[in-house]
């Protein structure tokens, strides 16, 4: 059986596949190369991705990124770690929405635009925490840090959530 794909699911599609190859490469310009074994990997597990979206394999595909960036950033966390938060974050919402329905479906617009929104507020969190890091290094840092932390990003969410609300959000 061939299943053809409208032109919108083969960009949210190739998104999946791009966007956590360019989160793994975005520490490049600050040396941070990955290995050739684990870009090969990591291809591999983005193909599936974006081949079955609602699978399991696409957190593990997010996962490697995250594990490596943990591994090889140490305690210096560059300035690219933004923009590959902002690929992993336009990874998953590609996947969220390509999951939305049947392969031959097409994007609907206000699905996208929803999520565009919501996913850029969430973004905010990634420039916010890097500049908190980069202000705060050299510094003994309490815990009361990570606990406002924690409680900044999670009214953002709801905030985001509330402001965005999707149809299912409203029945009750």
């Amino acid at each position: 059986m061939r299943y053809r794909f409208p032109p919108g699911s083969r960009v949210l599609r190739g998104v999946i596949v791009v966007g956590p190859l360019l989160a793994l490469y975005a520490g490049a310009p600050q040396g941070i190369v990955p290995p050739v074994w684990l870009t090969v990997v990591l291809l591999v597990f983005a193909l599936s991705f974006a081949t079955l979206p609602e699978h399991y394999t696409g957190g593990f595909t997010l996962a490697i990124v995250v594990t490596f960036w943990v591994i090889r950033s140490g305690h210096d966390l560059p300035g690219t770690s933004v923009l590959a938060a902002a690929a992993l974050l336009v990874t998953h919402l590609a996947a969220v929405v390509a999951g939305y329905g049947p392969r031959q479906l097409p994007p609907d617009r206000g699905v996208l635009l929803l999520w565009a929104r919501r996913g850029v507020l969430v973004w905010l969190m990634a420039p916010l925490t890097w500049l908190v890091v980069e202000a705060q290094s050299d510094r003994a840092t309490s815990a009361a840090y990570w606990i406002v932390g924690l409680v900044v990003g999670v009214v953002l969410l709801v905030l985001t959530a509330a402001w965005y609300p999707t149809q299912a959000d409203g029945r009750g």
